[in-house]
């Protein structure tokens, strides 16, 4: 989930889903397709990890972005 004002995840949840490899163009492109469900999707690619952000509840915020407002 992320925070409304500053766009920061409020909360982390990790999960092992899948393990991907992507070696074609088209892999590329069924990663991009899927990806769309999400908000935002990182990629780091130096640890191998896949990072997906979802607004999940509209007017979540940090009570520090609330005490900034």
């Amino acid at each position: 989930m992320l925070c409304e004002v500053c766009e920061k995840p409020l909360s982390i949840k990790e999960k092992f889903l899948i393990k991907t490899q992507i070696s074609s163009r088209e892999d590329y492109q069924n990663f991009l397709n899927r990806a769309t469900v999400h908000d935002r999707v990182e990629v780091d690619v130096e640890n191998g990890k896949i990072y997906f952000y979802d607004h999940d509840f509209p007017g979540a915020v940090h009570p520090e972005c609330i005490e900034k407002l």
